[in-house]
């Protein structure tokens, strides 16, 4: 196997770069040889044809990208790196990808040891490079979802303890943990279940790469083709818990990392060991199929939690009717005292309030008191058991997603709690999966959804700046080996953008030694997770990640007012803007304005302007339905945006906050409580702007105006 020590080609007309690459690169062992130019480039190439050729974009005379296509036009299978200073686009990617076959592109300037990690999973080590220990094998089992004590204890059981009253506090939070407990276990389940289902394709597209890798055993881009879909298999079933059909695809991947297409020594001994271990591995995926074949489909998960604050013995038929019509899990209670006290005790996602129990003074003043308990904006739905007169500004200012007058029946309770669940998406944390396997996203998503998570899963890396734009999520789970681009290259980008470099990175990666973790750290990761993942592990790293991010660095919640910061309010109210477009729907933007800000702290006292701008957000936060959105435009100034309203509406719904803000004193280092005034203006799409800035500049200007007035 003497051409296996096959040199390294690297071309770049930087003389630094070019001496770093070739340090790194013997460092491990492989031969380089440098070339300045596509003229060195060629001529290196037709004496000795290299196992990798290394290119950057910016060539003296010819260019990277020209060179890779001249070379593609006699050789399709030369493993080659394009190194750029810049991002690409998608168009791009996908040319240097299909049509250029390009392996891998890296981003300039690199990082070494990064470099070295990313080039390892496209060419085999050299020969005389002493072998790597290999990996401890992993092996995950799902733990039974309770011991036999607990499985005699139902779930509609342990609801029945958390509703009773003489439930002790310990023992609320033993079962609330027990419920929760049991509910991600069925979902692991129902996961597990789908995944079953796919498990024969998935195995069958190994043994189809595989085949035709071994059919064309010079061809090097099957070989690399085979080789990752055993690495996401490998991962993939091991999470699921498939330990064998895992430990299989890994066995796989290691021998055909071993093939050299340049030699034809000893390659049917390792053909004959990958063989053998497919075939094996198709039996072990057949006995799993016939196993799970009398398995009953998974069943959907709850969409959302709500509390109905209701009569005793009020409409409980119709309610349980809708609930189980919504896939919504429900509870009931019939005062507003015990209310607050079970907001108290445990999280809902929403709540259902028959206005008749809002006894206590002021505009829906129960509603305001249940996101107080809350601690956030949870969606809300009233029901006008009393067939008050209410305008809709008022419904609209008081919380309301929705507003049921009259007759209460399951089939408008249902639309209800429908419309609540898309409203309340709106405020829960968010998690961006990358990842290009569909299996694994599948997995996280069912692991971190029923915990309250919204998560997107993006199989396309190289868009992730729009999906960031688009999604604005709390944390990124981002896998490290993906087609064409590393997880690292990825995580480089984000933490160079000032939007991004706070949201927290955690790399899923199948290397766990000390260089993998050491990798990650480098690439500005904050934390990893070794493949297969394991379900506990996911959620308590998530959870951990998302409560530190929320509450500290979030690039999307403004640390003083706790509403959105200025780049997430205008980023959420584009998306808000082109769905009201196409829905030929009006909306609403609306400025308000804290007069004599900046004189505040020199008047009253260090950081009272800071506690006016928490108040009011507070304010807001406690007020206005889920899916209305509430920012801070600059130091002084707030904005709200309501979809599908009229700025008349929103002029009314200014009036009802500053009633409720004149009531509000805040005290003065000089001795005397002070208040605050507000100025309020407005802007309506698509009348006074087609975008949020000429909405926001036309509000603006409204707001100057009227001061010049006063």
């Amino acid at each position: 196997m003497a051409e296996r020590n096959s040199y390294i080609l690297v071309i770049d007309d930087d003389k630094y770069f070019r001496d770093l690459a070739s340090e790194l690169l013997q460092s491990k062992g492989y031969e380089v040889v440098l070339a300045r130019n596509a003229y060195e480039a060629t001529a290196a190439l037709e004496a000795k044809r290299p196992a990798l050729a290394i290119v950057d974009y910016r060539l003296p005379e010819v260019d990277g990208m020209t060179w890779i296509s001249k070379v593609r036009e006699s050789d399709g299978n030369l493993p080659i790196v394009l190194c750029t200073g810049n991002w690409c686009d998608q168009k791009t990617f996908n040319w240097l990808r299909n049509i250029l076959k390009v392996s891998l592109v890296l981003q300039k300037p690199i990082v070494p040891e990064l470099f070295l990690h990313s080039l390892e999973n496209i060419i085999p080590p050299p020969a005389n490079r002493p072998p790597v220990a290999a990996e401890a094998e992993q092996s995950f089992k799902i733990q039974p979802a309770l011991d036999t004590t607990q499985e005699e204890e139902s779930l509609e059981q342990i609801e029945r303890l958390l509703a009773a009253s003489e439930t002790r506090p310990h023992e609320l939070e033993r079962l609330t943990k027990l419920k929760r407990r049991i509910e991600t276990q069925n979902a692991i389940k129902r996961a597990r279940e789908s995944f079953v289902k796919s498990l024969p394709e998935a195995w069958g597209e190994l043994t189809a790469t595989v085949k035709k890798a071994r059919e064309n055993p010079k061809n090097l881009l099957l070989l690399q083709e085979a080789m990752a879909v055993a690495h996401k298999l490998k991962g993939t079933a091991g999470s699921y818990g498939f330990s064998k059909v895992g430990q299989f695809a890994e066995r796989i991947e290691h021998f055909l990392i071993t093939v050299d297409p340049q030699s034809d020594s000893e390659q049917e001994v390792i053909w004959a060991e990958i063989i053998r271990c497919v075939t094996e591995g198709t039996q072990v995926v057949d006995a799993i199929s016939r196993e799970q074949a009398t398995t009953s489909e998974a069943g959907k998960l709850p969409s959302l939690s709500c509390l109905a604050v209701v009569p005793e013995g009020g409409y409980p038929g119709p309610l349980k009717g809708a609930a189980q019509d919504a896939n919504c899990e429900l509870e009931m209670v019939g005062s507003s005292v015990g209310a607050l006290v079970k907001f108290g005790r445990q999280q809902y996602d929403s709540a259902v309030i028959d206005l008749a129990l809002d006894t206590a003074s002021g505009h829906f003043q129960l509603a305001r008191e249940l996101r107080q308990a809350a601690k956030r904006t949870i969606p809300l739905g009233f029901i006008n058991s009393k067939d008050e007169q209410h305008s809709h500004s008022e419904i609209v200012y008081g919380g309301a997603s929705v507003l049921l007058d009259g007759n209460v029946t399951r089939g408008n309770l249902c639309e209800a709690l429908q419309i609540m669940t898309v409203a309340g998406q709106m405020r829960k944390p968010r998690v961006l999966c990358v990842d290009d396997d569909p299996l694994l996203t599948s997995f996280v998503e069912s692991v971190l959804r029923p915990a309250g998570i919204v998560v997107r899963s993006l199989n396309e890396p190289i868009v992730i700046l729009d999906s960031m734009h688009e999604f604005q999520p709390d944390l990124v789970l981002l896998d490290v080996i993906m087609p064409g681009l590393t997880g690292y290259e990825v995580c480089r980008l984000l933490k160079s953008n000032d939007e991004w470099k706070y949201v927290p990175v955690i790399f899923l990666t199948s290397k766990s030694d000390a260089e993998g973790k050491r990798a990650a750290f480098t690439a500005g990761g904050t934390d990893f997770l070794s493949k297969p993942v394991l379900m506990d592990e996911l959620l308590t790293r998530v959870k951990a990640h998302l409560s530190k991010t929320l509450n500290e660095v979030s690039t999307r919640i403004d640390p003083q007012s706790k509403v959105l910061t200025a780049s997430a309010l205008a980023a959420e109210s584009e998306q808000l803007i082109n769905i009201c477009d196409q829905q030929s729907q009006v909306l609403s933007i609306g400025v308000i304005s804290i007069s004599e800000f900046d004189q505040l702290d020199t008047l009253h006292g260090a950081f009272s302007a800071e506690h006016v701008i928490g108040k009011l957000g507070e304010l807001l936060n406690q007020r206005l339905r889920a899916e209305d959105l509430r920012g801070r435009i600059s130091d002084s100034e707030l904005g709200i945006v309501l979809a599908g309203e009229q700025t008349e509406t929103l002029a009314k719904v200014f009036e009802l906050l500053k009633q409720d803000w004149e009531k509000m004193c805040f005290p003065s280092g000089r001795g005397k409580e002070f208040q605050v005034d507000l100025c309020f203006s407005t802007a309506e799409f698509p009348l006074e702007g087609d975008n949020f800035e000429k909405l926001k500049d036309h509000a603006l200007r409204g707001l100057k105006q009227r001061s010049a007035l006063s």
